[in-house]
């Protein structure tokens, strides 16, 4: 699955290109959690120990152990919202490819997912008029080439997706959108994000 493994590639590049960017904004929305929380626990803990000496030490202990957990539960809801933006702007960025380089990325994609070679090729709006029937004609040429039927067919209908593509053959549809590709793999790919950002 060279296509997949192209995204990948391109994702874990990405991710290592915003990391620097997205780690100092996570550190710096850590930090200002992490004051607040400590803020929080501080005044709570004066406020009881003014009201009852002998039940400080176990409510501090207690307000302590919940302001933790809090700013373990923002951190990991920052973190996951950082890796969220990530992925969007992974899927911006493949959907955004220099022209040669996404039709190429396109034509790998559909060489793998193409099975009887008679196909109709749907596209978003953008890329129907980016591309073209052309594009269809130059991977019906790259199939042939490769010993499969090259008749594929530019659907006149657009898929509602930032890029790539879906097939749709005797009431059958393969999804080959990045939106779907993204998602099929996240499982695999979110830890090695989540490894580069923090």
């Amino acid at each position: 699955m060279a296509g997949v493994d192209k995204i990948k590639e391109k994702i874990l590049r990405d991710s290592e290109e915003k990391a620097a960017e997205i780690i100092a904004s996570a550190k710096t929305q850590a930090d200002e959690i992490h004051k607040k929380a400590q803020a929080t626990a501080a005044a709570k803990a004066t406020d009881l120990q003014k009201k009852a000496e002998n039940e400080v030490s176990d409510k501090k202990r207690i307000i302590n152990s919940m302001a933790e957990l809090e700013i373990r539960n923002q951190i990991l809801n920052a973190k996951q919202n950082i890796i969220e933006k990530v992925f969007a702007a992974a899927l911006d960025k493949l959907s955004s490819m220099e022209i040669n380089e996404y039709k190429s990325l396109l034509k790998a994609m559909m060489l793998k997912a193409v099975i009887s070679g008679e196909e109709e090729v749907i596209l978003s709006q953008r890329d129907k008029e980016l591309l073209g029937a052309g594009f269809v004609s130059e991977a019906n040429a790259l199939l042939s080439q490769n010993g499969k039927l090259g008749a594929l067919k530019l659907s006149n209908d657009a898929a509602n997706i930032k890029g790539g593509f879906l097939l749709r053959s005797k009431g059958m549809e393969i999804n080959n959108s990045f939106e779907a590709l993204l998602k099929m793999h996240r499982d695999d790919i979110e830890p090695k994000v989540a490894e580069l950002l923090f």
